[in-house]
């Protein structure tokens, strides 16, 4: 048989055919440009999304680092710094704590002296703005921005004067109150929400603190890879020679909670590539089903299947040709322009002229992605073509089969009936809907839930248990005063929006060693790095003086509101009435795990403070907290606090019961106009001290703004990708099926009875695809949600959002066919069966 060379015929050919449905291939080229446009701003918006929300968590421990070596000497750090594995490791020693700012007593706020390293390669990353320079100067100061919120400096400038008083946390010192004159040589705002100072290494070196001090010094290691396992961490400890007390402060959980994270957004990422695919897939399909007839006619007169295979092909190369460039630029110059200007405006500390969003290698792999899908996608549609026989290409109808002509006898003839039949008369293009609609939603769901969790409200709403709190600073000190009085707090309750008031009282408390209730607790706490020495020297004093200030404790009462609060973070284990009436408290520890067999137990003490000192008081402990569970703020000796009714503390105490705090709930949480009036209730009072769930917010409020807006792109992106692909698949079914429409119509239904039809088919889509997503994307949701929890809150659904998102797309159902329908279907009924 002799070869015939052809090729240049099927270029004609295909050529014609091309310039012949320019409206159609306009329509797959923008839906090429559209899907590598939206391609590549899924990626390139979800790699700001992601590095929003990183960025965040640093800014939320106010440092960024992987790991920590506590006390550590010089020769430690010399050779941490020299192992290949280590980045950079800065030095921080907590030198010194402020305790007065003129006659403002202050809550705490201490004062850190930082290397070099620790300040420009940790800190500084991870604050959201700092003005001004690190202290150079031994007078100098930089303080955070809530630190000078509590001593009621709102507009800070440099050189300001603060006259403070403060004492030094070197080892042996018996912290005096020291007083000096500090310049503010800067202040910085990260998400901490720690009263935080920053001081020069002249000053460090004044106070006598050393590095190697327990608990004051550490380490700042930052690895060139962060993920790290235990045998990493071992091996490390093995290297640099630690102390007993010493010890590297890790997070075992990184490799796993990394690989949770890449498996959620891996599997995002093919859910995003997938709506992709079928919105180019479909759009081919739709054209080259359409041209079944035309390509039979072309087999009629000798074409064979591997030219008119080649034909789609070429067709196929041209629309990429066309649209994956005008994508991609469309994407730059959305990337580039766009993205930063809205980020911008939520955020101003955002420059416009930033790239950042514009990724090379996300429009790479859009352009890449559009032209596989292209190629792949054609593959089906030109086999189809190829392979028609030219009688079956004749009577070829787009949406029909046999089988769908034998089932279309057997319906009832009702609207709604063939509204069903209508939808999955054509399996293919139903699958490509649903599987459209579901991978978008499902997806959606994903990325809501994925936005939900790093919410700041819900986020200080989970781990705060109150709007605001009050503390009175005079608490611990030997001429203390009752600042927050029952006047106070009744003023503060007659404020309109204040939910409740919770007050938690405390005073010193003796506890004989009892070896049957705390032996246990004791003999961990020696074992522990927190150890105060020698177990048995100290155990004999102790039993010799119980008055020892080391094993002295705090007696802690809560009101009815407070009780609540507590039994819920003790998992719910306290009866109120029993609490109440003193049969039974909590205990509340810092230094070891578990509960160290106490609960059961009943313990003996006495109340120094109280109506009768020398009398010796038993409860029975019923559970065991750990600090988070304890409402008091100020701490005791080494023995567990005691928690209590107030009720039963007042029988104890009586007239001389000391409220140390307060905590503030709102009706309305994070209500500034409620804050306001709370606040100037102890506006006067110089002693006490506050801490406001409001305040934090306002300094995350920035990026909060920045992570929905490119969140809630990212969403919009994607089910954009959904919404397109089912009017163009719409637009294709009402089109193809206009000789049906017709039909209809002469045989007498009505157009409004079509209208019905077509919104019924496009309800079955959405109901069908709403019900399959939600099946699919909550459990998707969930698993997500555990994967990528970084501040450990519960898991809730954010329904308003889905719900909208199903409403729009029921809504776009519902009337797209119908909209389609009174566009295209135009002319009498005549006219449309001549065409």
């Amino acid at each position: 048989m002799l070869k015939v060379e052809n090729r240049k015929v099927t270029g004609e050919v295909a050529r014609a055919t091309y310039r012949a449905n320019v409206k159609r291939n306009i329509l797959i080229i923008f839906a090429i440009m559209l899907t590598t446009l939206l391609i590549a701003v899924v990626i390139a918006v979800g790699t700001s999304y992601w590095e929003a929300v990183s960025q965040r968590q640093i800014r939320m421990e106010g440092m960024d680092y992987d790991i920590a070596l506590t006390e550590p000497r010089d020769d430690q750090v010399k050779e941490i710094r020299s192992m290949e594995n280590v980045r950079y490791a800065g030095v921080a020693v907590k030198c010194a704590i402020v305790e007065k700012y003129e006659d403002r007593t202050l809550d705490k706020t201490r004062l850190y002296w930082l290397d070099e390293t620790c300040w420009e390669k940790q800190t500084v990353p991870a604050l959201e703005k700092y003005e001004g320079r690190y202290p150079q100067a031994e007078s100098e100061i930089m303080m955070s921005t809530a630190a000078l919120k509590a001593m009621g400096i709102e507009k800070p400038h440099t050189g300001m004067e603060l006259p403070m008083a403060y004492f030094t946390l070197a080892e042996g010192s018996e912290g005096a109150l020291l007083h000096g004159n500090f310049t503010l040589s800067g202040w910085y705002t990260d998400y901490s929400g720690s009263m935080r100072g920053y001081v020069s290494r002249d000053f460090f070196e004044t106070t006598g603190a050393k590095q190697t001090d327990f608990t004051q010094g550490s380490l700042k290691i930052t690895l060139e890879n962060p993920l790290y396992s235990e045998a990493d961490i071992i091996r490390m400890q093995n290297e640099i020679d630690m102390d007993n007390r010493q010890i590297i402060e890790a997070d075992y959980d990184t490799v796993s909670s990394f690989c949770k994270t890449v498996a959620c957004l891996a599997l995002l990422l093919l859910m995003i590539f997938a709506s992709g695919y079928l919105f180019i897939y479909n759009a081919l399909y739709i054209s080259i089903s359409k041209d079944i007839r035309y390509y039979g006619q072309l087999k009629t007169i000798g074409m064979i299947t591997g030219q008119l295979k080649r034909i789609v092909v070429f067709q196929a190369l041209w629309n990429a040709a066309a649209g994956i460039p005008v994508g991609i630029i469309a994407a730059a110059v959305l990337s580039k322009a766009v993205i930063p200007a809205l980020l911008h405006a939520v955020n101003p500390e955002l420059s416009t002229d930033s790239s950042g969003p514009m990724i090379i290698w996300a429009l790479a792999a859009a352009a890449v992605f559009a032209f596989l899908t292209n190629m792949t996608g054609c593959r089906k549609p030109a086999k189809m073509a190829g392979e028609c026989s030219p009688v079956e290409a004749m009577k070829y109808v787009p949406g029909s089969s046999a089988s769908a002509r034998r089932r279309r006898g057997r319906e009832s003839g009702s609207v709604p009936s063939m509204a069903f039949h209508n939808v999955f008369r054509d399996r293919k293009q139903a699958a490509v809907i649903f599987a459209s609609f579901i991978i978008a939603i499902s997806v959606f769901l994903v990325v809501n839930e994925v936005i939900r969790e790093n919410d700041a409200r819900l986020i200080l709403n989970e781990t705060s248990t109150c709007d605001i709190s009050f503390r009175n600073e005079t608490t611990l000190d030997d001429d203390r005063r009752q600042l927050i009085t029952k006047e106070k707090i009744s003023e503060v309750e007659a404020i309109a929006g204040v939910k409740e008031v919770r007050k938690v009282t405390s005073a010193e408390m003796v506890v004989p060693y009892q070896e049957q209730v705390y032996g246990r607790y004791y003999r961990e706490l020696y074992k522990s790095r927190y150890s105060p020495g020698n177990y048995e020297n100290d155990m004999e004093a102790y039993r010799a003086d119980p008055y020892d200030g080391s094993f002295t404790a705090r007696f802690i009462s809560v009101d009815k509101a407070g009780f609540d609060v507590l039994n819920e973070s003790l998992g719910g284990v306290l009866d109120w009435s029993d609490f109440r009436d003193g049969k039974v408290a909590a205990a509340a520890k810092t230094f070891t795990e578990g509960d160290d067999g106490i609960p059961g137990k009943t313990v003996r003490f006495s109340l120094p403070e109280s109506k009768s000192p020398e009398q010796e008081h038993a409860i029975t402990i019923a559970a065991v907290g750990d600090i988070y569970s304890n409402p008091a703020y100020f701490a005791g000796g080494y023995t567990p606090d005691l928690i209590v009714s107030e009720k039963y503390a007042s029988e104890l105490m009586g007239d001389k019961l000391f409220t140390e705090l307060i905590e503030v709930e709102y009706d309305e949480p994070f209500s500034a106009a409620t804050e306001k009036k709370v606040k100037a209730v102890f506006a006067d009072d110089k002693q006490i001290s506050c801490e406001s769930k409001l305040d934090r917010y306002s300094e995350m409020k920035t990026s909060e703004n920045q992570i929905k807006v490119l969140g809630g792109s990212l969403g919009a992106v994607i089910a954009l990708l959904a919404v397109l692909n089912y009017i163009n698949m719409m637009a294709a079914s009402v089109q193809n099926r206009s000789q049906e429409l017709a039909t209809l119509e002469s045989i007498g239904m009505t157009t409004k009875q079509i209208r019905k039809m077509l919104r019924l088919e496009g309800l079955w889509y959405a109901a069908v695809s709403s019900v399959v997503s939600l099946a699919v994307g909550l459990p998707m949701s969930y698993i997500v949600f555990r994967g990528m929890n970084a501040y450990r809150i519960s898991f809730s659904v954010p329904w308003v959002m889905d719900l909208v998102l199903l409403a729009i797309i029921f809504l776009i159902c519902v009337t797209a066919p119908v909209v389609v329908y009174s566009r295209t279907q135009r002319g009498s009924v005549i006219e449309r069966l001549r065409r």
